[in-house]
């Protein structure tokens, strides 16, 4: 039983600020975390306090009842976007470290308020872009920078899915912000720069002449990056397909598993698809008449993301570890994103 306090004494202590559809993800990934432990639930919903008494921690109303009475290690924020700087300000001056879920706020003067609070109050903040947490991620990413593939030339990535009609029952989905861009896209943006560094150049199309709806459905993104690199996000969430990151990735047991590819990823070596990292390439002469193989990669290790979040979160509260997603990554993706929606007005190229 010692032992068992010990252990437990030593887990991080987090609360979780919003019970929507990401809120109660971490508290599964919490609970399966070795790491962390479950402070309490924040929630204006009184029916989350059902929540709280299936996971037996305390359950409060607001933030100023749970800072008033318990400060937790660190929060997890999982609200809606424009109460991102809100939630965030208080728990950045109590010296509280905040995983912040994406994007990192509805607007760019948001996000650099948010930024601001958190290098005045010495405290860390991280972005819940949590597709980095992912060991193929990380693989990945080795294969590009190590140069197996080359100079990168060329990226094609795929996000099409069908949204079943039930979806938009609510509202906001209909309207402005409510699209595949602002929902979907996002983590693709946060990736790719990830992958490939920072982007020079932003080119959009989009239409809604499939639903009719005031945003977007359908979108062809094209991105320009600094380092040359030319590349392109086709997005829809009105196409019956099994080509996004979901649908072939397997992080989230919600969605069912295709093995198929979302990304394809062109070097002057080789090239490789993702998730299911397949890497193509010649053996001696690189040539198209001549014999293409490939490898194959494990990627069974790539289903606990939301855990490898938590556990990097921990780490970062115990001083162990910087932040892996910060808040200059989520501003630059707020940046690309907001300069999709221009361009998709105009047509024109946007400078980021």
């Amino acid at each position: 039983v010692s032992f068992n306090n010990y252990f437990m004494k030593n887990k991080t202590k987090i609360a979780v600020v919003g019970m929507g559809l990401m809120g109660s993800q971490h508290l599964k990934a919490i609970k399966l975390s070795k790491k962390a432990s479950l402070h309490s639930i924040v929630d204006i919903n009184k029916s989350s306090r059902l929540l709280a008494q299936k996971f037996n921690v305390p359950f409060y109303k607001n933030y100023q009842e749970l800072l008033k009475n318990n400060k937790p290690d660190a929060v997890i924020i999982a609200t809606p976007n424009q109460f991102h700087e809100k939630h965030t300000s208080h728990f950045l001056k109590s010296k509280i470290p905040v995983l912040l879920e994406k994007p990192i706020a509805s607007n760019i003067k948001s996000a650099e308020k948010i930024i601001k609070n958190s290098k005045k109050n010495n405290t860390q903040l991280l972005i819940g872009y949590h597709r980095r947490h992912n060991s193929i991620a990380s693989a990945l990413k080795k294969k590009i920078s190590t140069g197996q593939l080359g100079k990168i030339a060329s990226v094609n990535v795929v996000c099409w899915l069908y949204k079943h009609k039930d979806y938009y029952k609510e509202k906001w989905r209909t309207i402005k912000g409510g699209g595949p861009l602002g929902i979907n896209l996002v983590h693709d943006i946060d990736f790719i720069c990830y992958l490939l560094g920072s982007v020079k150049y932003v080119q959009a199309l989009t239409s809604n002449k499939i639903r009719r709806h005031k945003v977007e459905d359908t979108a062809v993104v094209n991105l320009v990056f600094n380092s040359g690199v030319l590349c392109t996000l086709n997005i829809s969430d009105t196409i019956v397909a099994p080509w996004s990151y979901e649908l072939t990735a397997g992080e989230n047991p919600a969605y069912p598993v295709t093995n198929q590819s979302s990304y394809y990823i062109g070097g002057t070596k080789g090239s490789i698809q993702f998730p299911n990292l397949k890497h193509w390439y010649n053996k001696k002469e690189r040539s198209w008449w001549k014999k293409i193989y490939h490898k194959d990669e494990n990627t069974r290790s790539s289903r606990h993301t939301l855990v490898n979040q938590i556990d990097h979160l921990c780490e970062v509260v115990r001083g162990k570890s910087k932040p892996k997603i910060t808040g200059s990554d989520g501003l630059i993706s707020l940046k690309i994103h907001d300069a999709i929606l221009k361009s998709s007005k105009s047509g024109k190229k946007i400078k980021i």
